[in-house]
């Protein structure tokens, strides 16, 4: 299978980037080559659903899938470009239904390669170890990039379910704690521990930890560690997943799916035109594209796609010319952002400052009302000067919930002085 799949590879790529080459460069792309492009990409995306599922063990043969995933999202974007570069042309006829939007927002998407890199690693036969030897993977990101959505992903495979007797999932405060001593009467099989490091790693709670490990009755275990500092990365005794922000090509792919649900973009030249500007200005964030796709989705209308990526748009600049930095940036290092009233679609005229953007724990038993939709709207705004908002409700494990908080804004000179200052 890895051979035919590896010659497929070599065939399609050579044959996609001679056309790419011969057409994109100089815009001359006609119906008839256009059609030949979409063929290229059907038989591309054909073999990537044949290889999902299957257990890849060949390193060459990853990075064949890599090459071929990436060449996959290149063509659509491309073929998009190639559509909608025009807003008054006209719709392309296409006899195969969209249905991209079926499971795109119920599914991990952008991370297979990185996810059989994983079940490989967990799935790997430690049997000629003796029984004490413990296998470190680390997996590398910034934050809210997909590490744990990754991880549990993987760990919901029926082949890793099957392999190991014991999953267990830790945060790295959990190590200070002593919490993983949950049992000293642990019972035998093969034990997966799962810990996610916000910060930096405690190195006595970690060496304590192992030294428990090495106390279990277990044949074989296996750690994944996820987390932001390079010093994660140190702990393994296997290469890290490093996780990057999905490319330009890859992410309109994802963010035209969940902007125009059940819609074929081909009928409606003009919202795509808008959306993939839209795209350009989100910087990759999976977090963005969901609550605008969801926003878009509901408001299928030139007019409103348009005011959305004007108010984006001016959101953007000022941040830019103010700050030198993306407010997405800004959200991830924990910094507040000047939301002002161009970023609101519609309703009354007022500035927020937006800041505190987290993951709803345990602790939090009852989410805010108000979600992101409906503020960005100007629906149901609280009369009070600072409140919580539901940003969006993840559906797919780990199901994470996001809450962000809003503070109204008289003075936006006084948000620049706070800004600096945190």
């Amino acid at each position: 299978m890895e051979v035919l799949i590896s010659a497929v590879v070599g065939d399609l790529v050579s044959r996609f980037i001679s056309f790419l080459a011969q057409n994109y460069g100089t815009q001359t792309c006609v119906e008839e080559d256009r059609r030949r492009l979409e063929l290229i990409l059907l038989r591309m995306h054909m073999v990537v659903e044949e290889a999902e599922g299957r257990q890849i063990t060949n390193r060459g043969m990853f990075l064949h899938l890599k090459t071929l995933i990436d060449g996959v999202h290149l063509g659509y974007y491309m073929l998009d470009r190639l559509k909608f570069q025009s807003l008054g042309e006209e719709s392309v006829e296409d006899d195969e239904p969209y249905c991209v939007h079926l499971y795109m927002d119920k599914c991990m998407f952008g991370r297979h390669v990185e996810k059989e890199q994983l079940i490989n690693f967990l799935l790997c036969d430690d049997s000629h170890h003796d029984c004490t030897h413990i296998s470190i993977l680390p997996i590398i990101g910034p934050h809210r990039i997909g590490k744990k959505t990754l991880v549990q992903h993987a760990c919901k495979d029926e082949r890793v379910c099957n392999h190991f007797s014991h999953m267990f999932f830790f945060k790295g405060d959990d190590l200070r704690n002593g919490v993983f001593a949950f049992n000293n009467q642990a019972a035998s099989g093969k034990y997966l521990f799962v810990v996610d490091f916000i910060f930096d790693v405690d190195e006595a709670a970690w060496t304590n930890f192992q030294s428990y490990l090495q106390k279990l009755p277990g044949a074989g275990i296996k750690i994944v560690v996820t987390g932001r500092a390079e010093q994660v990365a140190n702990l393994g005794t296997a290469q890290p997943i490093r996780l990057k922000s999905l490319s330009q090509e890859e992410y309109w792919y994802y963010f035209k799916a969940l902007a125009f649900g059940s819609m074929d973009p081909d009928d409606h030249p003009k919202l795509a035109s808008l959306g993939m500007q839209l795209a350009a200005l989100l910087q990759g964030s999976f977090l963005g594209a969901n609550i605008l796709g969801e926003l878009l989705r509901a408001n299928p209308s030139t007019e409103f796609w348009r005011g959305v990526l004007s108010s984006i748009r001016v959101l953007v600049r000022e941040h830019m010319s103010s700050f030198g930095t993306h407010p997405e940036d800004l959200l991830g290092r924990n910094f507040p952002v000047n939301f002002g009233s161009a970023a609101l679609v519609g309703g009354p005229a007022q500035g927020y400052l937006v800041y505190d953007l987290r993951e709803a724990g345990p602790a939090q038993s009852e989410l805010p009302k108000l979600t992101s939709q409906e503020l960005l709207t100007g629906r149901d705004i609280p009369v009070e000067d600072k409140f919580e908002v539901l940003v969006w409700r993840s559906r797919i494990p780990p199901y994470c919930d996001y809450v962000v908080t809003y503070e109204k804004q008289k003075n936006h000179v006084a948000v620049r002085k706070r800004q600096r200052k945190s």
